[in-house]
C-alpha cells in the first residue's frame, strides 16, 4: 500500500518512482500467443519444449504468481480419510459429534468443488461460511461452532512455503516486481501469516486472493485487479501457475504472457489452454 501511495505522489509530481525493474523497460520482443483451443480432442497429450530463465524472465519486469502448487505446497487436505473432527477439537470445539463434523466439512468441500469447476460460476463463487449455513447437515449448529468449522476448512486448505522456495522468491524479487493471484476457499489471514513465517510477505507488491470477493480464476477480474494495483502495462507482465484452466487460461484471457508449471510432466491436451512457456518447477526459471 505504501508503494502505491508513493506512486500516486510521483504521478502528481511528474516523476517516475516505479521500482527499478519497471523502469528498465527496453525494446524487447514479445512472446507470441496462439489462440486457445475451442474443441475437445482426445489425441495423446504433447509436451511443449521447456525454456530456460534466460529466455523468458528478462522480457518481463513483473512476475505474477499462482500460489498452491507453485510456491506453496501440502494444502487442500480434503477427502474421506481426513480427520476433520480432530482438527475441530484441536481448535477448541466440543459440542458437535465426530460424524456430524465429518459430514459437514466434507459436504461443504464437495459443494464448493462442484461450483469451483463450473465455468459459469467464476464470478459467483460463495463464501465458506455461507455454504456451511446452507447445508442441511448444519441446520441448528450454533454460530460459534459454524465459525470453528470454517476454521477447520481453512486449516485443511492451508499449505506451507518450503524454505528453498522462499529463497527462490527472494532471489526473484531482487530483479523483478512480484505479485500473487491465488484462489482460496477460506479467508486469507492464515496464508498471510504463512507468508510472514516464510519471510516472503514483503516480497509481493500486490496480493489478490479470490476469497476477498466472489470471483475465482480463471475470471479476468482477479488479473485486472492486480494489474490495476501495480499500474503497469500488460506487456510487462508474465503469469506463472500450475493449473491450465485457472492460471494459464485466465491469464491469457487477461492479455498476459504465461508460464505453466507442468510438475508431473503430464503434457497438455489439444483442447486445453496453451501456455507460452512450460517448466517443471518455479525454481527452474531461476536456474542459470
Amino acid at each position: 500500500m505504501i508503494a502505491l501511495r508513493e506512486a500516486e505522489c510521483c504521478a502528481l509530481a511528474g516523476t517516475d518512482c516505479r521500482p527499478p525493474a519497471l523502469r528498465r523497460r527496453a525494446s524487447r520482443p514479445q512472446l507470441k500467443r496462439d489462440p486457445l483451443g475451442s474443441t475437445r480432442d482426445d489425441k495423446p497429450r504433447s509436451t511443449p519444449t521447456r525454456v530456460l530463465a534466460t529466455d523468458i524472465l528478462p522480457r518481463f519486469p513483473v512476475v505474477l504468481l499462482d500460489m498452491n502448487g507453485t510456491f506453496l505446497f501440502g494444502g487442500d487436505r480434503f477427502g474421506p480419510n481426513q480427520d476433520y473432527a480432530s482438527t475441530y477439537r484441536a481448535l477448541g470445539g466440543s459440542r458437535l459429534a465426530t460424524d456430524v463434523v465429518q459430514t459437514i466439512i466434507q459436504t461443504c468441500f464437495d459443494t464448493l468443488e462442484v461450483i469451483y469447476n463450473d465455468p459459469t460460476r467464476s464470478d459467483s463463487f460463495p463464501q465458506v461460511v455461507d455454504t456451511l449455513r446452507a447445508l442441511p447437515a448444519a441446520r441448528g449448529v450454533p454460530p460459534a461452532d459454524l465459525a470453528l468449522l470454517e476454521r477447520v476448512i481453512a486449516q485443511h486448505e492451508l499449505g506451507r512455503v518450503p524454505d528453498d522456495y522462499a529463497v527462490s522468491l527472494q532471489k526473484l524479487a531482487r530483479s523483478h516486481v512480484l505479485g500473487v493471484i491465488a484462489n482460496l476457499l477460506s479467508r486469507k489471514d492464515p496464508w498471510l501469516q504463512e507468508f510472514y513465517r516464510a519471510g516472503v510477505l514483503d516480497l509481493f507488491a500486490v496480493t489478490v486472493f479470490s476469497s476477498d470477493g466472489s470471483s475465482v480464476k480463471p475470471s479476468r477480474k482477479l488479473f485486472d485487479k492486480a494489474i490495476s494495483a501495480l499500474g503497469v502495462p500488460r506487456s510487462d507482465v508474465v503469469f506463472v501457475g500450475d493449473n491450465l484452466r485457472c492460471d494459464i487460461g485466465g491469464a491469457a484471457g487477461a492479455g498476459l504472457a504465461t508460464v505453466w508449471i507442468d510438475r508431473h510432466g503430464r503434457g497438455r491436451a489439444a483442447h486445453e489452454p496453451k501456455p507460452d512457456v512450460v517448466v517443471s518447477d518455479l525454481r527452474e526459471l531461476l536456474d542459470n
